[in-house]
């Protein structure tokens, strides 16, 4: 059969099953991500420990978490932008490179100045992560399976804050806070030739009609309404996500009076509930698919509920013992993981495929810009002991986020999207 005939045979019978190179490249950014995570996680695993020995206040803490989303939110734009130019391929092996170079270099702090100037550069190369994944996922998945592969994505995310607590406490209590970043950064390095190999026989470039039109068009991106509504998604969505990781150990130590020891033994729990939200969420979606709806429409649907999960688990914070505490951020964790995993699928279905890396990157800048100030705010209001108006912030924020989508995101067809 012609390629032709192949495409218009999906096309007919969608299915959400992956072909083996689709299962071995989300296996791949699988493992990517769960390494990205645990890298820019291992900060606030050890953030107790390193804090006291460096006299840092939580204050301060929250000045290098702001450190990291700052240069996070300035590159995330500039990821895309070069990963839709030189292709995910060589753009990821680069990017991975480098953040793990940045993350292994935390093992030299002395300081403030020196945990800023560690966040600041890690921040530079993390988010080319999640773009180039996505651009990958917008050319080699079709859209029934979108939803299913940027779980993947989650999967990985939840996997790295799961295994962040046990093995960087484990590392920590045995070698040291500052070994423990540099062996658990050296293994980053280790994915890119598995990398380079895997997709060696995909590594053919856009066209360059393709990237003069990428160029001459990014700055025009703001008067679609389709992108203001993403942009606004992500500007409200974002700090959910950065909440649940930068600051989950930090709060069941300061508000729920977990030790060191607890966080290692039980910290995994809550990111367990991202990982079940992306594969739930994402299934579920592409189910949505299949049955007919518009994938656009579908995303909605279940960035919606998980709007209403992470509310309601939000407001069961007010519970004290342990089992209801974690039972509670493991709901939250579920909605996040499902609200991300369609987040990044939509950026799939709703433009482009020229320009999915630039204008995913655009959003991720606003939602990390939007996340400095939520993490602000949550510095504060923790360092005045007041965690319920915290959780009552974390438990607005999705509900804000969908909102846009309603009002201005239309439901465009896979065809639409290839025309435009």
């Amino acid at each position: 059969m012609s390629q032709h005939g192949q495409a218009a045979s999906v096309a007919v019978q969608p299915s959400i099953r992956f072909s083996r190179e689709q299962s071995f490249l989300g296996a791949l950014i699988l493992v990517m991500i769960m390494l990205n995570y645990l890298d820019r996680q291992a900060l606030s695993v050890v953030a107790p420990v390193m804090r006291k020995e460096l006299g840092l206040s939580t204050m301060q803490y929250a000045y290098a978490v702001n450190a990291f989303l700052l240069s996070y939110s300035l590159m995330y734009t500039g990821s895309g932008m070069i990963l839709d130019r030189i292709g995910y391929r060589v753009g990821l092996a680069a990017f991975v490179t480098l953040w793990s170079i940045f993350s292994a270099s935390h093992a030299m702090i002395t300081g403030l100045w020196s945990l800023l100037l560690c966040r600041f550069l890690l921040g530079l190369a993390e988010p080319a992560g999640f773009t180039g994944a996505v651009k990958m996922i917008s050319e080699r998945f079709q859209p029934a399976q979108r939803s299913l592969a940027t779980g993947l994505l989650n999967v990985g995310s939840g996997l790295g804050s799961l295994i962040a607590p046990p093995v960087m406490v484990f590392l920590t209590l045995h070698y040291g806070w500052r070994n423990a970043f540099f062996f658990a950064s050296c293994v980053g390095l280790l994915w890119v030739p598995f990398w380079m190999s895997a997709t060696k026989a995909r590594a053919a470039q856009a066209a360059p009609v393709e990237r003069s039109r990428k160029l001459s068009e990014t700055f025009h991106l703001l008067r679609d309404r389709r992108v203001i509504a993403y942009l606004l998604t992500r500007l409200f969505g974002d700090s959910s996500g950065y909440f649940a990781m930068f600051w989950i150990p930090e709060y069941l130590v300061s508000s729920k009076h977990f030790s060191f020891n607890m966080i290692g033994t039980l910290g995994w729990i809550p990111p367990c509930g991202a990982d079940l939200g992306a594969i739930v969420g994402g299934y579920l979606s592409s189910r949505l698919v299949l049955s007919g709806r518009a994938p656009v429409l579908s995303r909605k649907i279940m960035m919606t509920l998980a709007a209403v999960l992470l509310a309601l688990g939000a407001c069961m914070q007010a519970a004290e013992s342990i089992v209801w505490v974690l039972i509670s951020l493991s709901i939250c964790t579920f909605a996040v993981g499902m609200w991300a995993c369609n987040l990044h699928a939509l950026a799939t279905d709703a433009f482009p495929r020229p320009m999915v890396a630039t204008v995913h990157g655009m959003a991720g800048s606003a939602g990390s810009l939007a996340g400095i100030g939520f993490n602000t705010l949550v510095g504060y209001f923790s360092s005045r002991h007041e965690y319920g108006t915290v959780i009552l912030l974390f438990a607005m924020l999705l509900p804000c986020a969908v909102t846009p989508l309603w009002v201005w995101m239309s439901n465009l067809t896979d065809e639409e999207v290839e025309a435009a």
